[in-house]
């Protein structure tokens, strides 16, 4: 179960690209493009300073995306449903970035100490 979960965050970080970037009929902006990508390199080669990169990226990302998800929910005169709605979701999507982003770099800072270690035992 702990190995499933600490490959979701590239997968759900690409799915989010492509919802984010997709406009109809059918074009993906070209910085998501670049960003789906990049992260399929990831999946591919494992890239341990990379990896960190990216979930720091993320995470500074989701900081930015929690101020304005608080500054448009201040707007609402009454907590109507659709600033329930704004909020709910709001809510949701960010806990979700932050697992994932927090997972994304305990991934990998994690995962090459042990390596370093048992290479520098074997030395």
């Amino acid at each position: 179960m702990k190995t499933v979960f600490l490959r979701l965050p590239e997968f759900y970080f690409i799915t989010l690209a492509i919802l984010v970037g997709y406009s109809p009929p059918f074009y993906i902006h070209p910085i998501f493009i670049g960003v789906i990508g990049v992260l399929i390199l990831q999946i591919v080669y494992k890239k341990r300073v990379l990896g960190i990169t990216l979930g720091s990226l993320f995470f500074l990302i989701n900081i930015y995306f929690f101020g304005a998800l608080l500054s448009e929910f201040r707007e609402f005169t009454e907590f109507n449903n659709q600033a329930k709605q704004l909020i709910f979701v709001g809510l949701g999507i960010w806990i979700a970035n932050f697992i994932f982003s927090s997972t994304m770099i305990y991934k990998y800072a994690k995962n090459n100490r042990k390596e370093e270690f048992v290479l520098k035992e074997q030395s």
